[in-house]
């Protein structure tokens, strides 16, 4: 894991530095499996995700040098995903509200969800959509991402303290959505 920042680190620099394209080239790559998990737990819409990526990393391209050495590369390219993706999702639904209104001739244009995400345990990725915005982001980004508190603070832009009460209450509410599908497994 340390050499993974160390690898970041270096290429983000040489971006900020040179504008070194192959650089980007590889961060691009090696966020790209992580982001899109990320992403996906936002939103089900797979043009969302991948315009919301390609914004992340155009954004990585333009603010290179703006990376303070305060946090990890990931904590801040995850910053700016969560804060694009939340734009992106705000403006769909605005979208889509505009489309309902307009009426039933339009119904063939919302976008699907869907119920079977691609993760390991169906049961627990299901009790994970069901979950507020701000609780499955913060199970998503310490659990799925491996982000500490501190990080998970600096990336969604709240006190630390709040995201302890909101990964708390999440997973009590993941608890009883699993007890309640026959799933006694701890969370």
């Amino acid at each position: 894991m340390l050499r993974d920042e160390a690898l970041d680190r270096a290429l983000l620099l040489r971006v900020a530095q040179s504008r070194d394209v192959a650089a980007m080239e590889q961060l691009y790559a090696r966020f790209r499996p992580r982001m899109v998990r990320f992403l996906s737990r936002m939103t089900r819409d797979e043009g969302l995700i991948e315009e919301a990526y390609n914004d992340v990393m155009i954004k990585v391209w333009d603010k290179a040098e703006q990376f303070q050495d305060r946090a990890k590369v990931s904590s801040w390219i995850f910053s700016i995903a969560y804060r694009t993706c939340l734009r992106m999702v705000k403006k769909q639904q605005r979208r889509n509200l505009v489309l309902n209104l307009m009426g039933d001739e339009m119904a063939d244009l919302d976008i699907p969800v869907d119920d079977n995400p691609a993760v390991p345990d169906a049961d627990l990725a299901r009790a994970v959509t069901q979950l507020s915005g701000n609780h499955r982001m913060v199970v998503e980004l310490c659990y799925f991402e491996g982000c500490s508190l501190e990080e998970i603070s600096a990336i969604v832009g709240c006190p630390l303290n709040t995201v302890k009460t909101r990964l708390h209450h999440a997973r009590k509410k993941l608890k009883q959505r699993l007890q309640n599908n026959g799933l006694n497994e701890p969370v």
